[in-house]
This record gives C-alpha cells, structure tokens and sequence, in this order.
C-alpha cells in the first residue's frame, strides 16, 4: 500500500479509540455491490464503497500476492481481503460514533485548531516525499485527494478528542504497579547473569584507539558514542541495555570481552564480525539479577495505563454500540466487482 494510505491508517489507526481494531475491500452488478450496505449507525448507513474507499491499492496487493486476477477465485485472497475489510468497517463504526458523541460532548475543535491539526498532519504525510509530485503521484495511486485526504484527516482529529474525554480521568495506582510488579518478577523482572552493556562501533581498530584515547583523558563515553557511533545505539550513547552473559543473539567475542570487565570499566578496542568496538558495562551481575521495582516502575506505569485506557475505550465503544443500535452485516464484506 502507498505511504500516503499507510500514513492516513496510522493517524487513524495509531488513534486509541481505533487501536483495537487495526485498520478492510470489493461486490447483481458492480455499482449496485457497492452501494450494500454493510453497516448502520443510527440512521447513517456504511457501504461496502465506503468500506473499500479506505483500501487503496490492497485490492491490487492481495492479486498480486495470490496471482489472480479476480480475487473471488481465491479463496485465500476472498479471506484475506475480507479480514481487512472487517477490520475498515470497524474503524469505520467506531469514527462515526465518536464524531456524533463528539458533538454531544462539545469536544469539537474550533475551526481554527482543526485546519492548525489538520496541516500538521498533512505536513508529516507529505514529509515522506521527496517532491510534490511525488506525494500528488501517490494520492492518485491510492485513489485519493488532498481534499478527501485533508476531511480524513480532519475526522480522526474530531474522533481524536473523544478519545482523549473517554481516558481523561483513567490512572494508575501505586498499588497496581506493586502488584504487577510482585507477581511478574519472577517472569518478567529476574535476569541472569549479566550486565548494562555500552558499546561504540567503528569500522576500524586506529579508530577505535582514537576514542579509547580520548576516553582515558576524561571524554563522556556517551558523547563519543555519538560522534563516531556507526549503529543505533549513537542516540542512546551506545546503549545495549541489560545483556545476559549466557545469551546467544550478541556476538560471542563481544561477551567475552564484556564477561572479563569490571563495572564501571572500559574496553581496548575488541574485534568482531561488525568492526572495532569500545565497550563499557555497568551494573554487573554475577548472578541471577532480580530488578528492582523503582527501576522499572515507569515502564509498568506505562503498560497498565495504556492497558486501562483501552479497556476503558473498548467498554465505551460497547455501550454507545447499543446507544447508537449499531448494525453490522460482515457477510456481505466477500461481496467482490
């Protein structure tokens, strides 16, 4: 698919309140296919073109893929398009049921704060083009205008809001967090033996001298990371984050480098399969290594918050579904023209 429906499916989808559903195509004769209607929100209809306006060039994809030039005569690609399918007609649902609540709750921005949103959008969808006629060539392929773009747009910005009331008042406890953490330790937080492991890349050993020099006359190994970094971890300041001792994804003249410092030590240049590294470790475990609860309380925050908010959104969706007496007709989604 093009990077402009790509791009368009992540603002949309990458939204909450359309993160549960992902982000799905083709159905007498072929205009009267399109005009089935696969889904009903109050006294608003979704067509079946409605659903496979947002496709792009999937259709094209999945006969690709299959090699077909007709995808009812697959039956892999008839399921693989009607998984998608189901996938729109959910989002779908869902972006009109937040744009009617958005008008009940008076979330909707002014005029001025949506074309403000809308533009920042468009900026980042056209900042993955070179040139203009590139960005104009895409919108083509995908069957799309910078005007319905920009309405798109403009709808997810709307739905956008409603998210942000529905999770306003959602957090997390101090408590919660305790919880998880004591009951994922030994699961998610005990770690072998090991260490927090720093590495600079050069591709070659006088270069990687050059920096050991500059280390031992006190330069900060994460500056030095980021000037002659050659992967990554230039922006973390070499970071490779806890690495166990036993573990079989690193190179193993790199462990065995790294095995032999002390914490807080620093490398000669070590030769591997990549080039001439630097290494550093810190936080050096001799043994099985639990986590301690202030070093990962953020992270848990973060995931049981994202958690809560989701079920909080799809317990929502679930009511204004029967608020709203929502129809869906997902047989007719193997309708193809």
């Amino acid at each position: 698919m093009g990077k402009v429906k790509r791009l368009l499916q992540i603002l949309i989808c990458g939204s909450l309140i359309f993160s549960l559903s992902g982000c799905d195509m083709i159905q007498k004769t072929p205009e009267a296919k399109k005009k089935t209607v696969v889904a009903k929100v109050q006294n608003d209809e979704i067509t079946l073109k409605d659903v496979d306006a947002q496709l792009g060039s999937y259709i094209s994809q999945i006969k690709q893929q299959y090699k077909v030039d007709d995808i009812s005569k697959s039956a892999e690609g008839l399921k693989a398009l009607q998984q998608y399918r189901e996938n729109v007609l959910d989002s779908l649902v869902h972006q009109e049921m937040f744009i009617k609540k958005a008008k009940e709750l008076k979330v909707i921005p002014s005029e001025a704060d949506l074309k403000k949103e809308i533009d920042e959008q468009l900026k980042t969808i056209k900042s993955a083009y070179s040139k203009e006629d590139d960005f104009k060539a895409a919108l083509k392929k995908e069957n799309m205008t910078e005007s319905k773009l920009n309405e798109e747009i403009k709808k997810m910005v709307i739905s956008r809001k409603v998210s942000d009331y529905i999770i306003k008042d959602v957090k997390v406890t101090e408590k919660e967090q305790k919880d998880y953490y004591n009951s994922h330790k030994k699961s998610n937080y005990t770690k072998a033996a090991g260490a927090n492991m720093y590495h600079i890349l050069v591709p070659t050993e006088d270069k990687a001298k050059e920096i050991k020099t500059k280390l031992n006359g006190g330069a900060k190994f994460e500056d030095l990371a980021k000037e002659y970094g050659t992967d990554g971890t230039k922006t973390t300041g070499g970071s490779l984050g806890y690495v166990e001792y036993t573990t079989t994804s690193m190179d193993q003249d790199f462990l065995k480098a790294a095995k032999a410092l002390k914490d807080g030590q620093i490398s000669d240049p070590v030769k591997t399969q990549f080039g001439y590294h630097i290494i550093m470790v810190k936080n050096v475990q001799k043994d099985n290594y639990v986590q301690p609860f202030d070093e990962v309380k953020k992270d848990i925050e973060s995931n049981l918050l994202k958690t809560k908010q989701q079920d909080t959104v799809n317990k929502k969706i679930e009511e204004w579904k029967k608020e709203y007496n929502v129809k869906e007709n997902k047989d007719k989604l193997t309708l193809t023209y």
